[in-house]
């Protein structure tokens, strides 16, 4: 003999898994369930031990974003999360009601060998109601492809938006922190040519003009760390940490040029095309009933694909743009360098005056901010035209 419970509290129970059940297929429509693995509660089996270490530190690297945004992003996490959570209630329902989808068919068969045929319509009848919420509960798809398609696209928006801060960011420090280099020159500049002034070997406009360049790098260094103040807690949020939290900013490194060799228009415009939003739903939406509706849609969906072909060729070419400028300035950085180089060594030998000197540092770090600017645009132009080859590029 089984243990046994009071008939009425058994169905009561089974009542209210029947309920909770029937709740969860109503609020989750869906088909089969999907294999995806997005980073859900134990991160590190998604990432090696060294990877998933240095997400945990306090340094912000330029190649971790797209992680720190998958784990740590406030709204993304909560939505893996929650959508986690409601898969293992959805888990634990289906298991309930086995069990008592079993328990049923045991209390069918002993009524029906007691002959008691009333018992066994109704359990009859119990057994196929949970049957067919535990099988509407099997078929419900949490992860559908629309769904994760969904939560991917807001991590590739944040992540995108992210980098672009951290690529701002880092020029407006490179440039903060050659504008105040070129800050103590030109007060060294301004100071000599005040000496020279009193001595009548330089003329009131020079000193004017030294002065102003003082004073004009010393308002961009000011005006810099008040854009860097406001920057660096958006930063933050976005990938994870308060936004009062100071976290080492790690440098992003020289653009690797190579990435443009890979890129292939005609290939990444289809993929551009394929993973598109917004030309994704044109092509899911309804195929209309009459003549006229089929072909707008079709219209439609073709005028998409054509504006953003045109697009991705303007990517494409302002990559190109934008190496080119990169190049020139990096050949310019490295020409000023070996001059500096040179006359560093002849006014360390007396063969050079400080004046004289002075104006070549001045030249250096002139170069050195523009290839610095060159480098960022560059990235930026290579990061959006690969966020168009992922879907992101607008279609207008």
């Amino acid at each position: 003999m089984r243990k046994n419970c009071s008939r009425k509290a058994y169905l009561k129970r089974v009542g209210a898994a029947v309920l909770a059940g029937t709740m969860l297929l109503a609020a989750m429509p869906g088909t089969a369930f999907a294999a995806y693995a997005p980073v859900t509660g134990n991160p590190e089996d998604t990432y090696d031990a060294e990877t998933w270490a240095k997400l945990q530190d306090n340094v912000l690297e330029y190649d971790e974003i797209p992680d720190l945004v998958h784990v740590y992003n406030s709204n993304i996490s909560e939505i893996w999360k929650n959508l986690r959570e409601t898969k293992e209630k959805l888990d634990r329902n289906i298991q309930e009601l086995d069990s008592l989808s079993g328990n049923m068919k045991r209390l069918k068969d002993d009524a029906k060998d007691q002959g008691n045929m009333m018992n066994y319509g109704n359990y009859t009848m119990q057994e196929i109601i949970l049957g067919k919420v535990a099988s509407g509960l099997r078929s419900t798809d949490l992860y559908s492809q629309k769904t994760v398609a969904s939560i991917q696209k807001g991590e590739k928006q944040i992540t995108k938006a992210a980098q672009s801060l951290m690529i701002t960011y880092d020029s407006l420090l490179k440039q903060r922190n050659t504008l105040e280099k070129l800050q103590e020159l030109y007060a060294k500049q301004y100071q000599i040519a005040v000496n020279k002034h009193a001595l009548g070997m330089a003329t009131d406009q020079e000193v004017l003009t030294a002065q102003t360049n003082q004073l004009s790098a010393a308002s961009s260094v000011a005006s810099l760390d008040g854009g860097l103040l406001q920057l660096k807690p958006n930063l933050c949020t976005l990938t994870g940490w308060a936004a009062d939290a100071s976290p080492e900013l790690a440098p992003i490194p020289e653009t690797d040029v190579s990435l443009i060799d890979q890129m292939n228009l005609e290939e990444d415009t289809k993929k551009a095309i394929g993973n598109n939003t917004t030309l994704i739903s044109q092509r899911t939406s309804a195929k209309g009933t009459s003549n006229a509706s089929i072909e707008g849609r079709l219209g439609i969906i073709e005028e998409g694909e054509q504006k953003l072909t045109i697009e991705m060729k303007r990517l494409y070419n302002d990559v190109y743009t934008q190496k080119e400028a990169f190049e020139g300035a990096k050949a310019g950085f490295q020409a000023a360098q070996k001059t500096h180089d040179k006359y560093t060594r002849m006014y360390q030998m007396g063969l050079l005056g400080e004046s004289d000197y002075i104006g070549t540092e001045i030249s250096y770090y002139q170069a050195k901010s523009s290839y610095e600017s060159a480098d960022t645009a560059l990235r930026l132009a290579i990061e959006t035209y690969n966020w168009g080859v992922q879907g992101l590029a607008a279609v207008e």
